[in-house]
């Protein structure tokens, strides 16, 4: 009897053991499941919180091997490439041709490509300098649309989104300064900025519907008698997308008041920083709390031009790029705005409206 009891023993505990190695699997697997899935929600998570970039890259994930691999958008074998098309129509060899980027730019379902054909001329850093032209491939076929006249193009465009829009930019090199050509897709044909061609524009990394273009000019002195302007001087302007027409805008700069200026600053900037004797020549505040102050010195034959910038948001003076700086004047003219046509020029209420 005992010896039966001890054999029916072993057979539960066998049959307890089995039933239990079966759970921890089952645990296991459903425990390895979960975290795959909370895996997959971290990786959704961080992409949700990164912030938004002009520049937008699609991002490629490893296919799983029970997938097969997908094609990128640029290599699919039904999407003919528009090279084929360029190297016959612009008579040129492939290997002349230094950037080429096929995309649906205008969003209709149908590529375009734009391509910079010529050859490198020198390194310029990181970059390359090709001295050529900016050429364009749609339904209408190819057309040469612009072509440097300083140095060269770097050898890599630039995407800037805003809105809808896609604007591809092209950098010309000039020797002390760049300038960007910028252009969108309407209706399959190129179509040019209107702030194209102003100065070298800069992506706001932090904002994706503002940008800046840093304008360079001889503004610093002027000799009457010879009417001629030195003196380099780089100053930036800013522009903004409004969503609500689907436009794009310059912060303009409305003209006002000593009084106005002492309300939105919190200090008199026209009795503080004007140095005694000097002749103004503007005072304006743009919708992005700046206030500038244009003013004139004469200094034997030549007139010096100066400015302060105020941003009352940071109840500091700044720079010419916008930085934080002491109470030296900066050089120059500052312009009330680089592309009038789209200026936006806010109403600055004063102290007794």
């Amino acid at each position: 009897m005992r010896k039966k009891l001890s054999v029916y023993f072993i057979m539960i505990l066998c049959i307890f053991c089995l039933f239990a190695c079966s759970k921890d699997e089952d645990e296991t697997s459903s425990e390895d499941e979960q975290v795959e899935v909370i895996k997959e929600d971290e990786e959704e998570e961080d992409v949700k919180e990164e912030p938004a970039k002009p520049v937008v890259k699609e991002t490629k994930k490893e296919a799983k091997p029970t997938e097969e691999a997908k094609p990128s958008k640029e290599v699919e074998a039904d999407e003919p490439s528009l090279k084929a098309d360029l190297i016959k129509e612009a008579s040129v060899k492939e290997d002349q041709i230094v950037m080429f980027d096929q995309r649906d730019f205008d969003g209709d379902g149908t590529e375009e490509a734009f391509a910079i054909i010529g050859e490198i001329v020198e390194d310029y850093g990181e970059k390359k300098v090709a001295s050529g032209k900016v050429w364009f491939v749609g339904k209408d076929g190819c057309k040469m649309i612009k072509e440097t006249l300083g140095m060269g193009f770097f050898d890599k465009d630039r995407i800037m989104n805003i809105g809808n829009t896609d604007y591809i930019l092209f950098d010309e090199v000039y020797v002390t300064a760049l300038l960007t050509d910028a252009w969108y897709v309407s209706d399959g044909k190129a179509v040019e900025a209107v702030f194209s061609a102003k100065g070298e524009i800069v992506i706001d990394k932090n904002d994706k519907d503002r940008f800046a273009i840093v304008d360079d000019g001889y503004d610093a002195e002027y000799y009457p008698a010879d009417d001629m302007w030195m003196g380099h001087t780089w100053k930036k302007y800013y522009f903004f997308y409004n969503s609500e027409d689907g436009k794009i805008y310059e912060y303009g700069g409305t003209d006002i008041t000593d009084e106005t200026a002492a309300y939105w600053c919190g200090i008199d900037i026209v009795d503080k920083y004007l140095p005694k004797g000097d002749q103004p020549n503007s005072l304006f505040c743009r919708g992005n709390c700046l206030v500038v102050l244009n003013y004139e010195h004469k200094e034997g034959d030549a007139i010096e031009y100066y400015h302060y910038i105020y941003d009352f948001s940071k109840e500091s003076l700044v720079d010419d790029m916008g930085e934080i700086t002491g109470e030296d004047p900066l050089q120059g003219i500052c312009l009330g705005a680089l592309c009038p046509d789209i200026a936006s020029y806010p109403e600055v209420p004063g102290p007794n409206m």
